[in-house]
């Protein structure tokens, strides 16, 4: 009998420890939804009870992102949807920003790459030795989509040329950045007079809309060396593709130089210098 009331007592201590940690949930920091819905179910980790979960189905939070781009929730936005559920017991942890991203499909370097090569604002650029930069985290809604250039940016003192591209359909996907390093200064064609489809040295393209808004979150990614890495940022004022724009991190609050790639997103540039950022 003692050893029975033994074991009893331990059961009830680790069931009571199980119970305590259902009570306690923390939404994702991170989340990629396929459906055109956004529920707050979306953003419960898998622990979370069924009770919770089935609350949560039925409260919505909008539209979901278009493919290919993303939407960025404050802990102040989600804490009102949050005070829907009524289950008082659970206590829902809220990280300062929740970035859900709907995803497409990945660019194809070698798509983009042909596009380049028979472009007639890149007729005679030798692309043979050059790196083609994809703009990170950028997927269109069809696979292998046909794409234009729109605009070009050379800076001979970086062999870097900047392309502005966007999908011929325009519901395929938006406007986007490409970087192509180590390209040859000779075979960078001149500019036709009247023209401004290649110009030298500041590499803001500033084309087409705005893409980023002041105090709207935006997803800056950063890659290097095999690492990827995504931060919710704020920008400090509207920018529009290849735009160079200072970001402050809302946790942090430091400010970092960052180059609109794409629909509400960043990445920090390889060719960026102090004097163009205004």
């Amino acid at each position: 009998m003692k050893y029975f009331l033994i074991c009893a007592w331990i059961l009830t201590v680790f069931a009571a420890g199980a119970n305590a940690e259902n009570l306690r949930v923390r939404l994702r920091a991170e989340v990629i939804v396929q459906g055109k819905t956004l529920r707050l179910s979306d953003l419960l980790p898998e622990k979370a009870g069924a009770q919770l979960k089935a609350a949560a189905e039925s409260l919505s939070l909008g539209p979901a992102p278009e493919i290919g781009s993303l939407r960025v929730f404050s802990a102040a936005q989600l804490r009102q949807t949050i005070a829907e559920i009524p289950l008082a017991t659970t206590e829902i942890e809220i990280p300062e920003q929740v970035v859900v991203r709907r995803l497409g499909c990945w660019l194809e370097t070698e798509n983009v790459t042909r596009t380049l090569a028979h472009s007639k604002l890149t007729h005679g650029v030798d692309f043979s030795d050059s790196k083609i930069m994809l703009p990170p985290g950028f997927t269109t809604a069809i696979a292998n989509p046909e794409f234009e250039v729109t605009a070009l940016h050379f800076s001979s003192e970086h062999h870097l040329l900047q392309a502005s591209m966007r999908c011929r359909e325009r519901v395929a996907c938006g406007s986007f950045l490409v970087e192509v390093l180590n390209v040859p200064i000779k075979s960078v064609p001149s500019p036709e007079p009247g023209s401004e489809r290649i110009a030298e040295p500041s590499l803001s393209l500033a084309v087409g809309p705005v893409l980023v808004h002041r105090g709207c979150l935006a997803l800056l990614v950063i890659e290097g060396n095999g690492i990827r890495i995504t931060q919710p940022v704020m920008p400090l004022k509207a920018a529009r593709l290849g735009e160079v724009v200072r970001v402050s991190d809302p946790v942090t609050h430091r400010v970092l130089i960052t180059q609109v790639s794409g629909d509400g997103l960043l990445r920090t540039s390889t060719a960026i210098r102090k004097e163009e950022v205004r």
